[in-house]
């Protein structure tokens, strides 16, 4: 296979990550709207989300199909995320 060829497993890896920034930035642009119109009543549903998402990564009813070390993992990585977002939101 040459350098500039993309074989048919990457291929499915490079559009699903295109597809996840694509909503991402979808989101962003409802987020960041919330944030300017909205600040307090934003920051405070989010604090909300990160709360539930704590819990709910704490138990087994959450993401059955992994571990409690993947749940955690995975519980952690959406905390950091949320927490980003906000700051981000904030330096932009």
């Amino acid at each position: 296979m040459s350098d500039d060829s993309v074989s048919p497993d990457r291929a499915v890896m490079i559009r699903l990550r295109a597809r996840l920034a694509v909503v991402e930035r979808a989101a962003w642009f409802g987020f960041a709207e919330a944030m300017r119109r909205q600040p307090e009543e934003t920051e405070a549903y989010i604090a909300a989300e990160r709360a539930k998402c704590a819990e709910g990564f704490a138990g087994p009813k959450w993401a059955r199909d992994l571990t409690d070390a993947e749940r955690a993992m995975l519980g952690a990585e959406v905390d950091a995320g949320l927490a980003q977002l906000v700051e981000d939101a904030k330096a932009g």
